[in-house]
C-alpha cells in the first residue's frame, strides 16, 4: 500500500517538471525521503497505512512542490546543457575515430561511456572534497532533527544536509527544529554560532523541512564536526567523525 501511494504521488509531483530528463533522479531523491519518514513513523508505533498517509501529508502538495522543483530544474538550461553534452560527446566519438578502428567497436562505447560518465560528475559537484553520511537523529519535543550528510567543499565550506519535521501527536501545528541557536565545532579551534545569517538552501518544502546550511572556513583538517544545542533540559550533542588524510589518526 505505502509503495504504491509513494509512486502515485512522486509521478503527480515529477508530471509539473517540463526537463523530463531530471525527473529520473528528482523521483529518486523524493523516494529516498518518503522511505526515511516511513520508517521513522512505524518506529513510533503507528500502523503502516496510517504512517504511509502522513508520509505523503508531511511531503506537502505535489501541484505546488512540483511547480516549485520545475523552476529549480530550469528546462531551457535543462535542453542547452543536455546538447552542449551531446556535442562534445560527438566531438570526443569524432577525434577517437582512429582508435576505434584500431580497437574495434568496443573502443567507440568506452569513449562514449567516458564522456558521459565526465559531463555527468560535471553536471552534479565537481568541488566536493568529501561526502559522509551521518544518518543521526534527535527528538526534541514533538519534532525530529536529523542530519542526513555532510560534504566539504573546496573552498572550505562544510555543507550540512538535514531534515527536520514534526511527528504526528501534535499534527496540525507545523513545528519544526533547525540548526538556528546551534553551536557547530570541530572539537578544537573551530567554533560557529548558527544564526539567520547563516546562508542556507531550501531543497524541499512541505509539511517538513529538508535543508543544506553552509559553514565557511571550516579547517579542512578537522577530525570532528559536533552539533550542539543548549536550552535547558532540551539538549543534545552530535559528534560525527570526518575522513582524514592516510597516515593521520
Amino acid at each position: 500500500m505505502a509503495k504504491e501511494l509513494f509512486e502515485n504521488y512522486i509521478t503527480a509531483v515529477t508530471s509539473h517538471v517540463k526537463f523530463r530528463f531530471d525527473r529520473y533522479d528528482i523521483g529518486q531523491e523524493l523516494r529516498e525521503h518518503m522511505e526515511d519518514l516511513y520508517e521513522d513513523l512505524l518506529s513510533q508505533d503507528i500502523d503502516e497505512e496510517q504512517a504511509a498517509q502522513l508520509t505523503v501529508d508531511y511531503m506537502g502538495d505535489s501541484e505546488e512542490l512540483g511547480k516549485e522543483l520545475n523552476e529549480a530544474h530550469n528546462p531551457v538550461l535543462g535542453y542547452v546543457w543536455l546538447w552542449v553534452r551531446r556535442m562534445f560527446i560527438l566531438i570526443f566519438i569524432f577525434f577517437g575515430l582512429p582508435t576505434v578502428f584500431m580497437g574495434g567497436c568496443s573502443a567507440l562505447m568506452t569513449g562514449y561511456d567516458a564522456a558521459e560518465t565526465f559531463f555527468m560528475d560535471l553536471h552534479e559537484e565537481d568541488d566536493v572534497v568529501y561526502t559522509v553520511d551521518v544518518n543521526q537523529k534527535v527528538k526534541i519535543d514533538d519534532t525530529v532533527f536529523s542530519v542526513k550528510k555532510l560534504k566539504y567543499h573546496e573552498d572550505g565550506t562544510l555543507e550540512i544536509r538535514y531534515l527536520s519535521y514534526q511527528t504526528p501527536i501534535m499534527d496540525g501545528l507545523f513545528t519544526r527544529f533547525s540548526l538556528y541557536d546551534c553551536e557547530i565545532n570541530n572539537g578544537a579551534d573551530y567554533v560557529k554560532e548558527v544564526n539567520f545569517w547563516t546562508e542556507d538552501t531550501y531543497h524541499v518544502q512541505g509539511l517538513y523541512w529538508d535543508i543544506s546550511a553552509y559553514l565557511e572556513d571550516f579547517p579542512a583538517d578537522s577530525k570532528w564536526c559536533n552539533i550542539i544545542y543548549e536550552n535547558g533540559e532540551r539538549s543534545f550533542t552530535m559528534e560525527i567523525p570526518l575522513p582524514q588524510k592516510e597516515g593521520e589518526a
